[in-house]
């Protein structure tokens, strides 16, 4: 019989700590708002300057204000928990 040469070690079964999951949400966050802010940056000078250069400002802006505030509750303070027995 054929055998790959590597015996696993462990279960399969791994149990993630909440805050993974929170820093992809927040990854995939910034991602769409990349998305968002590609067209304005594409049409970036051609039509209204001084009105998408404050919107761009204001969502940028809003955006800081929530990772400052994730970072002021610990958000991104990654502690592991001892095995449990």
């Amino acid at each position: 019989m054929w055998s790959a040469g590597v015996e696993p070690i462990g279960d399969a079964w791994i149990r993630y700590s909440v805050v993974y999951y929170l820093y992809a949400l927040i990854f995939v966050a910034f991602a769409v708002d990349v998305l968002f802010l590609l067209p304005v940056a594409l049409v970036y000078d051609r039509v209204f300057v001084l009105r998408d250069f404050v919107e761009v400002v204001i969502f940028v802006g809003i955006l800081s204000l929530v990772l400052v505030y994730a970072v002021c509750k610990g958000l991104f303070v990654w502690t592991r928990k001892p095995p449990s027995p």
